[in-house]
């Protein structure tokens, strides 16, 4: 089979094994990700394969990629719960909260606005 029917074939036969197999090792609660993940790996195997040419087990080979694009954006994810995030909820706490009053704004902006109507009116009516 050559690889531009290949890869629509896999698509079609392995896409939801990928994802419940993804689905199955991290919990169903992720199963957007897992569906993600393995989109990815599909557009991965096409931008691969084009240039290096088909493995020699591509069902593996799209096993094998999905599962460490899930390891790694799991790693990315704990690393970003554990420091960034603590850190964007210290800078939060830290600083003030504004309060900006927008209703004497909201009124200017309507009275400006009727008051452009009003001028534009008799010149639209002296041109007709």
């Amino acid at each position: 089979m050559k690889q531009q029917e290949l890869i629509p074939h896999l698509f079609r036969t392995e896409f939801r094994k990928i994802t419940t197999v993804l689905c199955k090792h991290f919990g169903i609660a992720h199963i957007e990700i897992a569906e993600d993940i393995a989109s990815d790996t599909f557009l991965s195997a096409v931008e691969t394969w084009t240039y290096k040419g088909l493995p020699a087990n591509p069902t593996a080979w799209l096993y094998t990629v999905a599962k460490n694009k899930a390891k790694n954006y799991f790693h990315r994810s704990n690393i970003f719960t554990e420091k960034i995030a603590n850190e964007i909820k210290k800078s939060s706490l830290e600083t003030d909260e504004l309060e900006i009053n927008l209703s004497e704004q909201i009124s200017q902006t309507a009275s400006c606005k009727c008051c452009l109507l009003f001028a534009i009116l008799p010149f639209q009516l002296k041109h007709k």
